[in-house]
């Protein structure tokens, strides 16, 4: 009994389907090319079906997708981008490398690849014969109509094998299919198409091509395409092919076999620049190219993982001595250089400086980035792998510091090797070697390869070293900031409180009162300072979206009542909502507003008073949701004509020392986070109101 659809679908590993190790070298040498060509690879990719499957069903998948669905190939290489194209072909070579060598599976992946390739481009030259708009759709198509049965030879290789041997013919093979799993090559791939997020004619195009030819008449353009690109790339008599070609397109003979020609000249030379020999050109059974290709790929699948061990090792460096160690264990893990060092350049003195670890404390190597002071130097100018046998077989020719360096490393040569970025020299390793690089097979190109793989790596792990440092040295800043504002704040209560005192004795005294009132606005105004400087420190305390307002409501009161407060006798009563949520306005914003608005109240009421701040969570305001925030005073009110144009530019009425532009700034802050501001104000005191919209925080 054959299994249900539902078990088949969920037993098929459709991201683990091979492709011939021919490819995918040509895909990892693309890979690891100094400037790797999008056109290179996609080229290469455009030619595999099971590489193309994969690139189209994540540029369909929701991480990547926008909307729209993705039916061309270059359409989906576009939306993926360089990286994740380096991702899929890297990941698709460890795959293949542990699936293993087979020479009868590589037989079978090598006409499966041909027959792709072959309809793909056939189905591209019938498009553009027969004006259908979209060329490239009929070619992903056709690269794509036979993936089910590629589905069901990875997932049931002896029971799919067995069964094709007893094919004979397409009309035979589909309903066999069906029998022995429940749905055919066709209806897989066909559903595939779907999940991937391709249109339904793609997905009716792989679903008919093996159609009998009278039903596919009056079918869709793009299905009577591929049903004749299918048949052409088949093994099929030309009688049928030229009759069915009629049927559909009213194609002569004469033009089909013109096509035929065209495409299969071009797939056996593609096949060729890529050492893929096919039974055209080819009539042994067993390739041992195979074989070696096939090696090939093992030896770049052990090279690719031992560059992620690489990388792994270096994303833990939280220094750069951490990181120079991390680069001296890459070298001896992955090409055997047990002895070697890393010159870091220091580009204000345009130098490159080596400590060496075992005697931090001595005098470091120092030289100028400049081509005739060391090979070290050279090989950072000219960005390029250098051999000191290359440039001096008697070594007595090297620089001085050359030869020191040799005798560092007790080697009798040296590899410099840079690491950079497009625009940022990092440092340069170098190696000691005993033996020329060429005796090592592909020692140098997986070198140069190293370098410019490991140099991403570099560049993020010397950025956060950078960041933790700077993050370590605020830290530090802030608890020093802390401890001088809580020693000067003692000292000013102090002669805050005496100068009260003082006033109240010397009451009547007119001339002495005003020199005790410009006393008392000197110590306000160093009250304001430490308020900013508290502020500054608390500035980056919270890395999270959004604001708890109250949170900063209590922060800034805190702050005013040892300083501010003090020094205007002013008193504060605090009526917070304790279900506030945090809201989704910016932190930095809402100290603003707040700060403007409180000093605002306190310099209403010169001779002391009381502020009421009060939040509340759900205000709701012609239906929608809202969180407001109010700040009153019982100061003297706000005259008429002011109040007209509060939230205008204008000139202060406060005197020197105020710009003016306090409540106008506020009103612009508070409506670009889409707020609102009011005010309230009579002889009994001033009242302002704001409220911001609540909306769902995302993270």
């Amino acid at each position: 009994m054959p299994p249900s659809h539902a078990n088949i679908l969920a037993e098929l590993k459709v991201h683990r389907l091979p492709s011939l190790p021919h490819v995918l070298v040509d895909m990892l040498h693309a890979c690891q090319g100094n400037k790797v060509s999008f056109q290179e690879l996609a080229s290469i990719i455009s030619r595999d079906a099971a590489v193309a499957a994969r690139v189209v069903s994540l540029a369909n998948s929701s991480f990547f997708s926008r909307g729209a669905k993705i039916n061309t190939l270059e359409r989906a290489l576009l939306v993926l981008g360089i990286d994740t194209l380096k991702t899929i072909v890297i990941t698709a070579s460890i795959q293949q490398f542990f699936s293993g060598f087979n020479s009868k599976h590589t037989n079978y992946l090598k006409e499966f690849w041909r027959r792709s390739l072959s309809c793909a481009l056939t189905a591209k030259s019938l498009a553009i014969l027969t004006s259908y708009p979209n060329p490239e759709e009929a070619y992903l198509t056709g690269l794509l109509h036979n993936i089910g049965e590629l589905v069901l030879q990875t997932n049931y290789a002896q029971e799919y094998d067995q069964l094709h041997q007893g094919f004979n013919s397409d009309d035979e093979r589909l309903p066999q299919e069906r029998q022995q799993f429940s749905m055919s090559h066709a209806d897989i791939g066909a559903w595939l198409a779907r999940e991937w997020g391709l249109n339904d004619l793609v997905a009716d195009a792989i679903e008919f091509h093996h159609a009998h030819s009278q039903t596919v008449i009056d079918a869709h353009h793009l299905v009577k395409i591929i049903y004749l690109a299918s048949l052409l790339s088949e093994a099929t008599e030309d009688a049928k092919r030229f009759a069915i070609a009629e049927q559909v397109f009213e194609l002569n003979a004469s033009l089909v076999n013109e096509i035929m020609a065209k495409i299969n000249t071009e797939v056996l030379s593609v096949a060729r620049s890529m050492g893929i020999r096919l039974e055209e050109d080819f009539a042994e059974d067993f390739d041992p190219n195979d074989e070696q290709k096939q090696i090939d790929l093992a030896k770049q699948v052990r090279n690719l993982g031992l560059l992620q061990t690489a990388a792994a090792e270096l994303n833990q460096a939280s220094s750069k001595h951490e990181l120079g160690r991390a680069f001296q264990s890459s070298l001896e893990l992955l090409f055997g250089y047990t002895k070697s060092a890393v010159f870091w350049y220091e580009a204000e003195e345009n130098e490159l400086s080596f400590i060496m670890p075992d005697h931090p404390e001595s005098v470091p190597i120092k030289f100028k980035l400049e081509a005739e002071r060391s090979l070290v130097a050279r090989s950072a100018l000219e960005r390029s792998l250098i051999c000191s046998i290359d440039q001096a077989p008697d070594k007595s020719q090297l620089p001085v510091v050359d030869q020191q360096i040799l005798r560092l490393l007790k080697s009798t040569d040296l590899i410099c090797l840079p690491i950079y970025s497009s625009s940022t020299l990092f440092c340069v390793l170098v190696a000691g070697s005993d033996e020329q690089l060429e005796q090592k097979i592909g020692q140098r190109s997986l070198l140069k390869f190293f370098g410019r793989e490991i140099s991403h790596t570099c560049e993020k792990t010397l950025q956060q070293i950078a960041q933790n440092q700077q993050q370590l040295s605020l830290h530090e800043m802030n608890l020093r900031i802390a401890e001088l504002v809580h020693e000067a704040n003692n000292p000013l209560n102090i002669v805050n409180n005496y100068l009260s005192t003082l006033s109240q004795k010397l009451e009547g005294q007119e001339e002495v009162q005003e020199e005790l009132r410009i006393l008392r606005e000197e110590i306000s105004r160093a009250g304001h300072i430490l308020v900013r400087l508290k502020d500054l420190q608390h500035a980056d305390d919270d890395d999270e979206p959004g604001v708890e307002i109250n949170k900063e409501i209590n922060s800034l009161i805190k702050l005013y009542r040892s300083s501010l407060f003090l020094a205007h006798d002013i008193r504060c009563h605090l009526h917070l909502d304790e279900n506030m949520g945090r809201n989704q306005a910016n932190r930095n914003v809402i100290r603003q507003v707040l700060t403007n608005l409180i000093k605002n109240a306190v310099e209403a009421m010169p001779s002391g008073g009381e502020i009421d701040i009060r939040t509340t969570q759900n205000i709701n305001v012609d239906g929608r949701d809202y969180t407001e925030i109010s700040i009153s005073d019982n100061g003297p009110g706000i005259p008429p004509h002011i109040l007209k144009n509060l939230f205008n530019p204008t000139t202060s009425t406060k005197g020197a020392g105020h710009s003016g532009l306090g409540l106008s700034i506020t009103k612009n802050l508070i409506k670009d986070a889409e707020g609102t501001i009011s005010c309230r104000s009579n002889a009994h005191g001033t009242s302002f109101q704001i409220l911001l919209p609540n909306k769902e925080l995302k993270g």
